[in-house]
């Protein structure tokens, strides 16, 4: 069964196929694609900065904070709360990286930042891998 994982407001709509039950496929797969697009989204960013190109960074800077935003939208206190707490301030972190604007600094910061948000897509693959397959 394939579900789109892209949310619908942000560039991109590829589907990524995932089994198992509809509402639980759905949460996963929502967060697996938002995760895998801000990861695109921060590396563009960087280049961006490496190039001076501060209205491409302005652009995927506002994209990236909506992908930020719809993954805090994502996160279940009431099933996962320790979890969801941790994700939120690792989000919070990212963000906060995302608005910082001199350049020079700014591509040390979305490095750091993409490389957070690809470790936790890495494991939430890892988590959800063996029961998607």
């Amino acid at each position: 069964m394939t579900f789109s994982c892209r949310n619908p407001h942000t560039a991109g709509n590829r589907g990524f196929a995932k089994t198992g039950s509809a509402s639980a496929t759905d949460s996963y797969c929502r967060a697996a694609g938002l995760l895998e697009e801000l990861g695109e989204i921060l590396g563009l960013i960087t280049e961006s900065a490496r190039r001076s190109e501060k209205l491409a960074v302005i652009r995927n800077r506002t994209i990236a904070r909506n992908l930020l935003d719809a993954l805090d939208k994502e996160l279940k206190f009431e099933l996962a709360g320790d979890l969801s707490q941790t994700l939120r301030i690792i989000y919070c972190e990212a963000a906060k990286r995302i608005r910082l604007e001199e350049l020079e600094a700014y591509i040390e910061r979305m490095e750091s930042a993409r490389e957070m948000i690809l470790e936790i897509e890495k494991v939430w693959g890892e988590i959800a891998g063996p029961s998607r397959s």
